[in-house]
């Protein structure tokens, strides 16, 4: 074999190594797509792979193809202000699709570009490197790296398989939601008919309420103060149209949300919270463990919602709320016990110094979790909580509390799942004449989305030596036959 001969092989052997590298090392780009930022690199590995990465989340990765390269996506920013303007301006959802779906195709053209001009720069560099002097060599060099590249990226593109994301791996918080991945062909379609179901079963909750107030009447009184609790939507919005209903039935004051209103704490997640600004009525919010601060911060946006840190006064009653330690950060895991009884002392000597200081008592008490919120009982008259998801009612050491279970049906994850969880909430009747305020009743009420079937319960209190309980379901009859016909 002549030098010639030897130096050809060592340029094109060369260049593929260096192209390679260069796909290995130097292959990312960002991407823009309506209002979304993605890194995008691309990696050698014995087997192929898709794997999207959405921090603090988690990833998610598919067996897309036999090529050995890796594709690893990772989402770096959301541009909610974008994404706001494009379903403002854009109402057809199929033509967001194709926006989306042509944005796609244009960047991943460019990133393949951006990778070819990425190989021929290492072959030229082969030749450089091998001292060559002749004009057809780094040509040649380019040419190989350009080819080597190419053959990778078009073996992968025809080998490469979306289906294999029906069944894909799940790290960290992901790996506890699957859901996630079909939930964008499902949930559009679902949510509408739950709205629709729930909107039908607050109708006939007017004609229950009205033989609930037969049998066991409230003390009705021009100083009669109504508040909607609800708690843990998780992302749910048939609930934000329910809860809407239902305020407007009951004709309540304002709605008091003990939190959880999101799964994982996301701005993407805050798109949600927008269709609060529809409700009709002020809607007092404290935050739980599956919030954060961007979900607080999102919260303080909406014009009819009031964050209820510490002391608030609304409609004559002073409500004391507290968030959740865990949504300070964007942990979703309740603090540890060390932790809760910290926060409980603390909310213990803040509640004492402001009735000292202001001589006046705390008529609500909000926080998320029952295991802050137990210990205080007897600090004030009414304690409203959530994150179990057992709505009840009860009473300890005089004080009542009040567990709105899940607003949201366990939220947007049960639009998956075979056992139903019910939509519930909680209406506090209040009464306040001479600067004096009772806690009157509460109605528990529970919806079954997909059976229309609902219950009503009633726990009367005020001067009462012992709360009354009284089971109501005499509606439920009359909603059948009225099915039926």
């Amino acid at each position: 074999m002549n030098i010639s001969s030897k130096r050809v092989i060592n340029i094109v052997v060369l260049s593929i190594l260096m192209s390679l590298a260069s796909l290995h090392f130097l292959g990312d780009s960002n991407l823009s797509i309506e209002g979304l930022e993605f890194h995008v690199n691309t990696t050698l590995a014995f087997n192929g792979s898709t794997q999207i990465e959405i921090p603090p989340l988690g990833l998610i990765r598919a067996q897309t193809h036999d090529t050995p390269l890796k594709i690893t996506i990772r989402l770096n920013n959301i541009n909610l202000e974008q994404i706001q303007d494009i379903l403002a301006n854009e109402p057809n959802q199929n033509k967001i699709f194709k926006q989306v779906e042509q944005r796609l195709r244009w960047e991943v053209r460019r990133f393949v570009v951006e990778l070819l001009l990425l190989a021929a720069t290492a072959g030229l560099f082969s030749a450089f490197a091998l001292r060559s002097s002749n004009l057809v060599e780094y040509l040649k060099a380019a040419l190989v790296g350009v080819a080597v590249v190419g053959l990778l990226l078009f073996a992968t593109y025809k080998d490469y398989n979306t289906e294999q994301f029906n069944n894909p791996e799940f790290e960290g918080a992901l790996k506890a939601a699957p859901w996630m991945i079909g939930i964008a062909e499902r949930t559009v379609a679902k949510i509408d008919t739950l709205s629709h179901k729930l909107q039908l079963v607050a109708q006939n909750f007017n004609e229950l309420y009205q033989q609930i107030d037969n049998l066991n009447p409230i003390e009705a009184t021009e100083g009669n103060i109504k508040v909607l609790h609800v708690s843990d939507i998780h992302n749910n919005p048939a609930a934000i149209q329910f809860i809407g209903r239902m305020s407007q039935l009951f004709s309540v004051n304002f709605i008091l949300d003990t939190g959880d209103i999101s799964d994982f704490g996301t701005p993407l997640e805050g798109l949600l919270l927008d269709r609060i600004a529809d409700l009709s009525v002020p809607y007092l919010y404290i935050a739980g463990n599956h919030d954060s601060p961007d979900i607080i911060s999102k919260m303080n946006e909406i014009d009819n919602v009031i964050v209820a840190e510490n002391l608030v006064e609304f409609s004559g009653l002073r409500i004391m709320g507290f968030h959740d330690p865990a949504s300070q950060t964007q942990e979703i895991e309740p603090p540890p016990p060390e932790v809760v009884a910290e926060h409980i002392d603390y909310i213990n000597d803040f509640i004492s110094s402001e009735v000292k200081d202001s001589g006046k008592p705390i008529d609500i008490l909000a926080l998320h979790s029952p295991y802050i919120a137990k210990p205080l009982a007897g600090t004030i008259p009414a304690v409203v909580f959530g994150h179990n998801h057992q709505y009840k009612v009860s009473q300890k050491n005089k004080s009542v509390l009040v567990n709105a279970g899940t607003s949201g049906a366990s939220g947007l994850g049960t639009l998956q799942e075979t056992k139903r969880r019910p939509y519930s909430v909680m209406l506090l009747h209040f009464n306040k004449t001479n600067n004096t305020t009772r806690l009157l009743a509460v109605d528990s009420i529970q919806v079954d989305s997909e059976t229309g079937e609902f219950s009503m319960q009633r726990h009367l209190f005020a001067e009462r030596k012992q709360p009354e309980e009284n089971l109501i379901n005499s509606l439920q009859e009359s909603l059948d036959n009225e099915n039926g016909e």
